[in-house]
């Protein structure tokens, strides 16, 4: 299994970066919780190959992007503490 979200030299990503990122690792996990609770598949992509999952299949993936959102969290922290005056996602620059 592969995570969404890959390793890189971030010292060019901004508050503003892992909020998207945040957003659609949150995305995600309504995805998973969505399928559970209606019974479907949920889909998803490994090694460029479509893979359908059941329901009671994603627990692996829902744990990850758990841990995902918890390291994007400390992340956004971490910016936020370093430049208070960062812009928040739809936040409006002050005129």
């Amino acid at each position: 299994m592969k995570s969404g979200s890959e390793n890189w030299d971030e010292t060019f990503l901004d508050v503003e970066d892992y909020q998207v990122e945040r957003a659609l690792t949150n995305a995600a996990l309504d995805a998973i919780r969505r399928a559970r609770r209606f019974g479907t598949d949920f889909v998803v992509e490994e090694k460029g190959n479509t893979k359908s999952l059941k329901p009671d299949e994603t627990g692996a993936y829902e744990k990850r992007f758990l841990e995902d959102l918890d390291c994007l969290n400390r992340k956004i922290a971490e910016k936020q503490a370093q430049d208070p005056n960062a812009l928040l996602l739809n936040e409006r620059p002050k005129q």
